[in-house]
């Protein structure tokens, strides 16, 4: 089988969009072309072919003249992307409900002890609870077999990750988030899961979905 090996515009495309996911780059600043070669030690092109990459996908702006900006997201966005994650997360798990295996029930259970490993008992890691989050949805919505489903899920986590970094944008609101959100929804749902009650398992996932837009709306203020 071949190895896919990186290009460098994929790479810079990565560190951009990481830079964006953990709100390196403010809404009120410009981003160049020179600040991002010296940034990521490259060359023009593969930086220039990544910026038009990540435009298209609504991630920055080209400003003429002046740079590039992260583009906001939106009250209407987080609403789209909870309102699409529920339809498509809650549809795979009772699909999934009707051939669930011990196999399936082993990655859960994995990717749970990854969680506790790598977030729980050592130190908060922003990047990783991200990480594990999305891997956590791809992988339960994967079982239901749609590829398509699947990434959808990862690209509105991601949306979800941008809306984090531009609306708790200080150390202490992102505390105070993760305080709120360490009742461990995912090892609550293997245990459903475990049981066989797909039913609380739905409303487990169902609440672990809403944890981003229901804390917005109870902090900020400002959402719905």
């Amino acid at each position: 089988m071949a190895v896919h090996r990186t290009t460098f515009k994929e790479q810079v495309y990565d560190h951009i969009f990481s830079d964006v996911l953990e709100g390196n780059f403010p809404l009120d600043q410009f981003i160049t072309e020179k600040q991002l070669m010296e940034r990521y030690q490259v060359g023009k092109a593969p930086v220039r072919e990544a910026l038009i990459e990540l435009c298209n996908e609504n991630v920055l702006r080209s400003i003429p003249r002046l740079g590039y900006q992260v583009m906001p997201v939106t009250e209407r966005d987080i609403l789209d992307a909870t309102e699409l994650r529920l339809v498509l997360e809650l549809g795979a798990l009772e699909k999934t409900s009707r051939n669930f295996s011990g196999g399936m029930l082993t990655q859960v259970s994995r990717l749970n002890q990854d969680w506790w490993q790598e977030v729980i008992s050592g130190e908060v890691d922003i990047k990783k609870r991200w990480q594990h989050n999305s891997r956590f949805h791809a992988t339960l919505c994967s079982f239901a077999g749609n590829e398509l489903a699947v990434e959808v899920v990862r690209k509105m986590i991601q949306l979800e990750w941008r809306a984090y970094a531009q609306m708790l944008a200080t150390p202490e609101q992102r505390s105070e988030f993760f305080q709120a959100s360490t009742s461990k929804p995912h090892i609550e749902i293997e245990r459903a899961l475990t049981c066989g009650d797909f039913d609380t398992a739905q409303a487990l996932l169902r609440g672990d979905i809403m944890t981003l837009p229901n804390w917005l709306l109870t902090q900020t203020k400002r959402l719905f």
